[in-house]
């Protein structure tokens, strides 16, 4: 696996420095690579950059170094629909312009593939973008693939100091919207950093779909019933499902065998084995 990685130190530029992006430019600053860090937030980034805008992107493409490769990892926190067309739709379409035939690295969901049904998803799965964010997503991914870059499908990020089910069940004893028995796929914060890592410090970047997911999807109800028998709080009753949501209505279970055949391997295979280092830093 080493003499597939790049041994010269690489200059990455990332955009987009919240809860992942700035997880990843730590990383890659600790292995000896340059990270270029670009946020509409200049308290966030070495670089204040807006990729909504065309001429923004093209001020920063002329001011910085010139990157090896791009990481696009920003997120809505949470945006409606105009959100997702001006950051994932329009975003992809500016970078791609102010850099041109740079390799690509967008970050993703695995909500676009939209299953109900439980079954096994992989890359080569056709997709069901039910919802207006989905297909919005989707078309970044298009235009990222179609420049030859690489599209990473994230299922649902935790970690510490985020993790949207294990508060609200823990504060308020509430449950996540949707049905107890429909499955859910979960991925660390550090294992989406050393997913990207790997993914960036490959000597050849790799083309195509990559699902960035634990080994292990579990259901829902599953994962109240291992927090319950963890903390002794009574498991919360079903909570009705809620529109506009990424994930509320899907119920699949996303495979990562083709990022594992490049040597990739989760620290936490499964939801129930991260969920300990959310705990403890909520104990803190």
């Amino acid at each position: 696996m080493t003499s597939l990685l790049c041994t010269e130190p690489r200059t990455i530029l990332i955009l987009g420095t919240g809860y992942l992006g700035r997880a990843l430019a730590e990383r890659l600053r600790e292995a000896g690579h340059i990270p270029l860090t670009a946020d509409i937030d200049p308290q966030q980034a070495i670089y204040e950059a807006d990729m909504t805008d065309s001429a923004s992107m093209h001020r920063l493409a002329a001011r910085i170094p010139e990157p090896c490769l791009i990481v696009m990892c920003a997120s809505t926190r949470g945006g409606g629909t105009e959100a997702y067309r001006n950051l994932y739709t329009r975003g992809a379409e500016n970078t791609l312009e102010a850099f041109p035939g740079k390799p690509v690295i967008f970050c993703s969901s695995t909500s676009v593939y939209g299953i109900t049904d439980g079954r096994w998803v992989t890359e080569e799965h056709n997709v069901y973008p039910t919802t207006e964010k989905r297909r919005l997503l989707l078309q970044a991914e298009q235009a990222v693939l179609a420049a030859k870059g690489t599209v990473v499908r994230l299922a649902a990020l935790y970690g510490p100091e985020r993790c949207i089910l294990v508060s609200d069940y823990c504060a308020k004893g509430a449950a996540l919207p949707g049905n107890m028995d429909r499955w859910m796929n979960y991925i660390h914060r550090d294992d989406a950093v050393s997913a990207l890592f790997l993914l960036c410090t490959l000597r050849h970047p790799p083309r195509g779909i990559y699902n960035a997911a634990d080994r292990t999807p579990m259901q829902l109800s599953e994962i109240y019933a291992y927090l319950s028998g963890l903390l002794g709080i009574p498991a919360p009753p079903p909570s009705p499902p809620r529109s506009g949501g990424r994930r509320g209505d899907t119920s699949q279970r996303v495979s990562c065998a083709r990022l594992l055949s490049l040597g990739w391997e989760p620290l936490y295979p499964s939801f129930a084995d991260g969920v300990h280092n959310v705990l403890e830093a909520l104990e803190e």
